[in-house]
């Protein structure tokens, strides 16, 4: 018995009206940061150092080390390498040359692989920290990570990452709700120092991007400041820097599979020894706030009774169901760090008809799980809020990266990082 999931990157048919060709910009971006090609890669996690719960951000010259994690279910795979691009600050490639950016190979193998034992669903386990001794980071900035098998230009999968110079320092603080009457909104108040940089024009050299719990939400363009002095930049204003709250991530926890884990309604094994779980029903969550102490949308992968945790956790196939009397205008994704914070193919569901839900069921690593549900409607718009609603109380954590790029800089230095969160 073999388990197929089919990954793909969805791409958004234009033209559309000027909102949705931004918000699907973003969603080319998001998707080309964060995208898998191969339906037998599983379980990708890029962080910093042993924290698998931390962004994959490191401090340049810092001596801290990013750690890359993944399965591969496959049988028969060629050896796998990979290469490291350097981004501009919205992920498009520039035009450095490798030796600009890095030094050592360009090309390496991953090396450090190991096999599953005593799972059902084989796998092999890979491992990758970088810098490392064929490879170093020479400059800051947004770093696409891309592994593939023959070619570099197409990858079985890509990760982001990010290198960050201790240059500028900033006051930051989160307030909520952000506009008399709305009860969604959260708002940042932000002012950046850069009394470190040579800042001649602060509306054409820096650039600020927000992510909202490691991602970035559509119809967010870069924050525009709002006065600039010496050594100081102001993007605080009653109309900017607020965003929908959302509401808590959903959970569920198959560390375990012969009991059913908080989230899981039944656990059950088939005759062939795979496992199934079946998740609590879900319903809508528009009307009422749900609190939920959570990862904000991570994952944690764990089993009990286990020597080795990331070798013998075995794959389950995991059943979703969500509730709804009719089926929404577009399309229902389950989304989390478990789709890559993306909407992924392998993650759409169906809608059933006699059973008034939408279904999914997709193999998943055992393990504790924060998702949610998400809405694409027909003209490529994501509603964040129809299934989930918004919620100003809503614990967010909020990251800030800032860019610098003056005239004679060639490419976007990451200048300063700083996060900030409601709890």
């Amino acid at each position: 018995m073999k388990h197929w999931l089919f990954f793909g990157i969805m791409y958004l048919a234009l033209p559309f009206p000027a909102a949705a060709q931004e918000e699907a910009r973003f969603n080319r971006q998001a998707a080309w940061k964060n995208m898998c090609h191969d339906p037998h890669i599983r379980s990708i996690q890029l962080f910093k150092g042993g924290n698998e719960q931390s962004l994959p951000t490191l401090v340049w010259n810092a001596g801290e080390q990013l750690t890359l994690w993944f399965d591969d279910l496959s049988e028969n795979r060629s050896s796998l390498r990979y290469t490291i691009v350097h981004c501009t600050a919205d992920w498009e490639e520039d035009n450095l040359f490798v030796t600009d950016y890095l030094e050592g190979f360009a090309e390496n193998r991953l090396n450090d692989f190991k096999h599953s034992h005593l799972t059902r669903v084989n796998y092999t386990h890979y491992e990758l920290h970088i810098p490392n001794n064929d490879v170093q980071l020479k400059v800051s900035g947004n770093y696409l990570l891309k592994v593939y098998e023959t070619d570099a230009n197409a990858p079985v999968f890509v990760r982001g990452f990010s290198v960050v110079e201790l240059k500028t320092a900033a006051t930051l603080r989160m307030r909520g709700p952000a506009v008399t009457g709305e009860s969604c909104l959260q708002q940042l108040e932000l002012a950046v120092n850069h009394s470190s940089l040579e800042v001649r024009n602060a509306f054409r050299e820096l650039k600020v991007r927000v992510e909202q719990n490691g991602y970035r939400l559509p119809l967010t363009p870069h924050p525009e400041p709002t006065f600039t002095d010496i050594g100081r930049t102001d993007y605080s204003l009653a109309d900017r820097l607020w965003y929908p709250g959302g509401n808590e991530f959903r959970f569920f926890d198959t560390r375990n599979l012969e009991f059913s884990g908080r989230g899981v309604v039944q656990m059950r094994t088939d005759s062939d020894g795979f496992v199934y779980a079946l998740l609590q029903p879900d319903a809508p969550r528009n009307r009422q706030y749900s609190y939920e102490r959570e990862m904000n949308g991570r994952f944690y992968i764990d089993a009990y009774r286990t020597a080795d945790r990331l070798l013998e956790a075995d794959y389950v196939t995991t059943i979703f169901t969500l509730n709804v009397p009719e089926p929404f205008d577009g399309e229902v994704y389950v989304f989390g760090a478990l789709t890559g914070f993306a909407l992924h193919p392998a993650f759409r569901m169906e809608y059933n008809a006699s059973l008034h839900a939408y279904e999914l069921n997709t193999l998943v690593k055992q393990g504790l799980y924060n998702y949610r549900y998400v809405l694409l409607d027909k003209q490529g718009r994501i509603d964040w809020t129809a299934i989930e609603g918004c919620y100003a109380e809503t614990e967010n954590s909020y990251h800030i990266y800032v860019y610098f790029r003056s005239v004679r800089d060639r490419y976007d230095r990451l200048a300063g990082f700083f996060s900030t969160g409601i709890n």
